[in-house]
């Protein structure tokens, strides 16, 4: 717009040019359609090396040649590719997860449909911050590694895992954003109410428990706390009645009142006394602190005049903090202790046993379980140095005493293979070896003879089995057509398309594919590379005017599609297998672009085939030109290695006189036509009027100048080689009433010279007369 002058001096406005620049866009990506052997259905994932499709999909043999096919198009030049994995029947592999009560709660689905996923197993174990809210998932693939063994691979640590729709690491979410193998799906389970207990009995008569609070009281009386994840905020408890006749219903009512003073708006609590270890005048209370509505409670120390260590209170202080979403989880593997029998665990005496017996295996414990060396010691009881608890952190001793003497059994007799682990107050046992459903067995004994294995839970396997997967059968005709309609709305740009061989496709499935493939090729301005069918054993099956290379252009966009002949042999597990051509010539195509051009036909002494060891066929000369007259472009070996040495469309049969009858020049137009569309995209809603014309003139001949000075074009002058017209003769009144404009772009294409003509005549010696 005009500059806005108010005062005398000068003024600078920045005027546009008019250029904008076209940017001719790639000629070699790749799209290949098929089935493998993982990887998702039906999403096309793009490639940019063979390690990428293989961490993907797997380079093993899935009854189809696609993995063949992207091995070649990578080792003779390719560098980008799309591959759309599709099957029919292919059904992905899944197990439900029970919670401790035998409940179906999570659902592990494999990413990939397949009997790929029938070889992932999963772990769960609650070896976290909080053993009683999160879990621990672990996910593998068992895989036969180059020795034999069976072995661990792909494996994902899933850590600190919720079943709490508002939590962050909520199972559903995370795992299915995070893992590679399996997505999660909640199936069962509902919350309970959520709580915090201390880990210290208190003697439950009131004038004890009053005496004992005074005691408690008067090492710190603040802690912090926090109900359904409002935040932490500070509690004080000085405003505790202590005073002579108060009873311990009146203590936790004191305590109740205070907490809910001091939580935000929205949260409360209920607190009571539930048993604790002990029985008849030695029975004790354990505090409980219950969030309301089912809402979880987490207590930590406060920073000065801290309880919550004395009273144990809170995971890390030696209390139990269970999570409202706590009983959903599913279940730990192995053999773990039942949380519900910790108070039966914790007053027993500590001479209950001296022997641990781990599936066969009996462990001697000595009298190392007895810290306390006065006679009805209970378990509950501890001989640390220093104790803020009262000597009531027990539990969690005797726990790592046994633990330390798993462990210390595997390492010293290499036959036992189970560890041990200490959940919070919780023992857990690990096996090392054995099946995946392998259950085994726990169980003490000797000193008073109390045997443990009832308090633990019902024993579990080893690992979770995934199963039910399927590879499914061979993709049909509509799996194929709905692969297409996915490809145009997810993938942006490609130029060549690759549906290689299936084994289970019948003939007359693969004549019928190619149709519909060429079509959705003309749509996006793309070719199709087609391998020649198995069944061409001689030049005349090939060129039969019946079956041979005719029958397969009913229905064919001819100048869109070229067939390449015969298979290629490679060496794969040490043997040589037959497989088409169709990848490695979109490398080989991939490769003349990078080096010569698009417009470089991808034959000759050059196109060389790489990472193959021979040809299903040999041809001669005479056979080569029977071929070649009817457009099966065929592979030969010369004594510089095994080349490409055929360059024409499906529509380039002598007989047709097409003017696409060669590849290089149906590629050149597409190319053209794809990146002037791109690049003339600004036009849109510009004023339709010689200025606009005037633009589109000056930025499609700058492209078109680009490729004249690298020799896409034939003619020694600009004039021969390419016109662009955008003016009053190519757009009407009419037109631009209607809204349109039309440019009119030509070139003279270069044409590959396929017969080389050497005219010899022998010179008389010189007649002197």
């Amino acid at each position: 717009m005009p500059v806005q002058t108010s005062y005398p001096g000068v003024y600078v406005q920045e005027v546009p040019s008019g250029v904008r620049t076209i940017v001719g866009v790639s000629t070699a990506v790749a799209v290949f359609i098929g089935r493998t052997k993982k990887g998702p259905l039906k999403t096309p994932v793009l490639c940019l090396s063979f390690s990428d499709f293989e961490r993907t999909f797997s380079s093993d043999y899935a009854g189809s040649e696609l993995s063949r096919a992207v091995r070649l198009f990578f080792l003779n030049g390719g560098s980008q590719c799309y591959v759309m994995r599709i099957a029919d029947g292919a059904a992905q592999s899944d197990a439900d997860l029970n919670n401790s009560g035998g409940t179906p709660v999570l659902r592990l689905t494999a990413k990939s449909a397949g009997l790929i996923g029938d070889t992932i197993r999963a772990e769960v174990s609650y070896n976290t911050p909080f053993p009683e809210s999160t879990f621990n998932l672990t996910v593998f693939r068992w895989v036969t590694n180059s020795g034999g063994q069976t072995v661990k691979a792909d494996q994902e640590v899933l850590q600190n895992l919720s079943m709490n729709p508002s939590d962050p690491r909520y199972v559903q979410t995370y795992v299915s954003q995070n893992s590679a193998l399996v997505d999660a799906a909640i199936i069962g389970g509902a919350p309970t109410a959520g709580y915090s207990q201390s880990g210290r009995p208190i003697r439950a008569a009131d004038a004890d428990y009053r005496t004992a609070m005074i005691g408690i009281l008067a090492t710190g009386k603040a802690f912090r706390i926090n109900v359904n994840n409002t935040g932490f905020v500070n509690v004080n408890l000085s405003g505790v009645d202590l005073g002579a006749g108060v009873t311990a219903a009146n203590i936790i009512g004191d305590i109740e009142q205070i907490i809910n003073d001091t939580l935000p708006l929205g949260a409360s609590v209920t607190v009571s006394n539930v048993d604790g270890p002990g029985t008849g005048l030695n029975n004790t209370f354990l505090i409980r602190i219950t969030g309301a509505g089912n809402t979880d409670v987490r207590i930590e120390p406060a920073a000065n005049n801290d309880v919550a260590r004395t009273l144990m209170l809170g995971t890390a202080q030696g209390g139990l903090e269970v999570s409202a979403y706590a009983a959903a989880r599913p279940a730990p593997n192995g053999l773990v202790f039942d949380l519900a029998d910790l108070v039966t665990f914790s007053e027993k005496e500590q001479t209950a046993f001296n022997t641990i017996t781990v599936s066969g295996t009996a462990i001697s414990l000595g009298t190392s379980l007895r810290t306390v060396l006065v006679a009805g010691s209970l378990m509950h009881q501890d001989n640390f140095p220093a104790s803020v608890t009262g000597h009531h952190d027990g539990v969690r001793e005797k726990w790592a005493i046994i633990a330390n003497a798993v462990n210390e059994q595997q390492i010293t007799n290499p036959a036992f293979r189970w560890t041990a682990q200490v959940w919070g107050s919780r023992l857990a046992l690990i096996a090392g070896d054995g099946s995946d459903s392998s259950i085994g067995t726990v169980a003490s004994s000797g000193a008073d003879g109390f045997d443990i294995s009832p308090l633990f839970q019902t024993p579990n396997v080893r690992y979770y089995n995934l199963s039910g997967g399927a590879d499914g059968n061979a993709p049909t005709l509509l799996q194929y057509s709905e692969a297409f309609l996915k490809l145009d709305k997810e993938v942006d740009l490609f130029n060549l398309m690759i549906l290689p061989r299936d084994a289970d496709h019948s003939v007359s499935m693969v004549e019928s594919l190619w149709g519909p493939a060429s079509v959705f090729c003309q749509q996006r301005r793309a070719f199709l590379i087609m391998d020649a069918p198995e069944q061409w054993g001689t030049v005349q099956q090939a060129t039969d005017p019946a079956n041979g290379v005719n029958k397969l252009r009913i229905g064919l966009v001819k100048d869109h599609s070229a067939i390449f002949h015969p298979r290629l042999t490679i060496r794969e597990n040490g043997l040589n297998v037959q497989t088409g051509p169709s990848g490695a010539i979109a490398g080989l195509m991939a490769r003349t672009d990078g080096s010569r051009g698009v417009w470089k036909a991808p034959a000759g002494t050059e196109a060389d085939i790489r990472g193959i060891t021979g040809l299903e066929q040999r041809f001669n000369d005479n056979e080569n030109g029977v071929l070649n007259k009817r457009a099966i472009n065929t592979i030969r070996i010369f004594p510089n290695g095994i080349v490409n040495w055929g360059a024409r469309t499906m529509d380039g049969d002598d007989d047709f006189g097409s003017e696409w009858k060669y590849i290089p020049v149906r590629r050149t137009a597409l190319f053209i036509e794809e990146s002037l569309y791109r690049g003339l995209k600004w036009v849109v809603f510009e004023p339709n009027d010689e200025p606009l014309w005037g633009q589109i003139r000056l930025n499609a001949g700058a492209f078109m100048h680009g490729l004249f000075r690298q020799g896409a074009f034939q003619g020694q002058k600009r004039d021969d080689a390419y016109f662009v017209k955008c003016d009053r003769e190519t757009t009407t009144q009419n037109d631009i009433n209607l809204g349109i404009v039309n440019i009119w772009v030509g070139f003279a294409p270069l044409k590959p010279a396929e017969f080389v003509v050497l005219y010899l005549q022998q010179m008389a010696g010189q007649i002197q007369v």
